[in-house]
């Protein structure tokens, strides 16, 4: 009987011989197929670009941990590739935002998380607005012929004496 492992992106059970093995150190984790291990490692590098453009927009390393926990709300919201494609278009904009003093790192980071927070949703609006208009849509539209015939204009008293 074929031992059955765990696919370490989708959880689904499946036999040990079919899996695509990973060898980490000595650990060995195990995938569905080759596909969805690629999947995790680009995932993992859209992650890292994201920290690292993160590091470079505060011009440091943030050792900070709060960074994490701004960034991981957000990500559940839009994903880490529309948060990158934000931080690389408004790199300058937010390394000037982030070159102001502040008392503290933690003040920095939550101060970057709302400048993130308020405008990825209009940037979400907008990126979906430039996918529809690359899409050229034709629309036909069904409209009756309107016979429309004018009433004669209502005369007052005035003139009809």
């Amino acid at each position: 009987m074929a031992r059955k492992v765990k696919c370490r992106k989708c959880g689904s059970q499946i036999d040990q011989k079919t899996a695509f093995k990973v060898v980490v150190g000595k650990v060995n984790t195990y995938y569905c197929n080759e596909e969805e291990y690629d999947l995790v490692l680009a995932e993992r590098k859209v992650k890292d670009d994201t920290y690292e453009c993160i590091n470079k927009i505060f011009g440091y390393i943030i050792t900070n941990t709060a960074i994490y926990k701004e960034i991981n709300a957000l990500v559940k919201v839009y994903g880490y590739e529309l948060i990158l494609s934000y931080l690389q278009e408004n790199f300058d904009y937010l390394h000037n935002l982030m070159s102001r003093d502040f008392e503290k790192e933690y003040g920095r980071i939550r101060y970057f998380s709302v400048v993130l927070s308020n405008n990825l949703a209009d940037y979400k609006k907008a990126q979906e607005v430039n996918v529809e208009e690359s899409a050229i849509r034709e629309v036909v539209v069904d409209m009756p012929e309107i016979h429309y015939k004018r009433k004669n204009k209502r005369r007052a008293l005035d003139e009809i004496e």
